[in-house]
């Protein structure tokens, strides 16, 4: 068994333009308090995280809502929309996105068979299609896992692990992603 830690680090990685960037301080001290203490700040769609349906969706689901199930099962990473949607046919309801993002319809022709899309990309969909995109896989409860870290991830099968923090009413929410292969 080989664990891949595919989540991109959170105060370096740059965040979606106009999303402010993450703050990290140190505000205790071993040396001046006996223990250190780290205060941090970020939006919640900074760095590898999840879209709740709430992000789009007027009265969606917050990210405490989602189905956390949805977030960690079997998986399938590949690298176009053929790929994606022959395998989606066949039953793999969390496939991820490698070095391409998708259109309004293939969004649409994808959605009727996901519980979970990933994408190495900032977010879904292109500048003009992206709250389109969003839309149509949200509105279906789609979890919607952006900005992995998958250049050395070669495209196969492999086992998903992208749990969202517990954050009452929030619209996303950054997680620590791994995979797990048989190798």
């Amino acid at each position: 068994m080989k664990i891949i830690d595919v989540t991109k680090e959170l105060f370096s990685t740059q965040p979606y333009p106009g999303d402010p960037s993450p703050k990290m301080a140190l505000e205790r001290t071993i040396e001046k308090n006996g223990y250190n203490l780290t205060v941090f700040s970020a939006c919640a769609h900074n760095s590898t995280h999840i879209d709740a349906p709430c992000h789009f969706i007027p009265d969606g689901d917050s990210i405490t809502e989602i189905n956390i199930e949805k977030c960690l099962g079997k998986c399938v990473i590949v690298s176009d929309f053929d790929s994606a949607l022959d395998k989606a046919k066949n039953g793999n309801s969390k496939i991820i996105l490698k070095g391409f993002n998708l259109t309004f319809l293939q969004a649409k022709e994808l959605a009727q068979y996901l519980s979970l899309i990933g994408t190495d990309l900032l977010s879904f969909g292109n500048e003009s299609e992206t709250k389109a995109v969003h839309q149509i896989l949200l509105e279906r409860k789609i979890v919607l896992l952006e900005n992995l870290e998958l250049t050395n991830v070669p495209c196969g099968e492999y086992f998903l692990v992208a749990l969202p923090l517990k954050m009452k009413n929030s619209d996303g929410s950054p997680v620590r992603a791994i995979l797990i292969s048989n190798e």
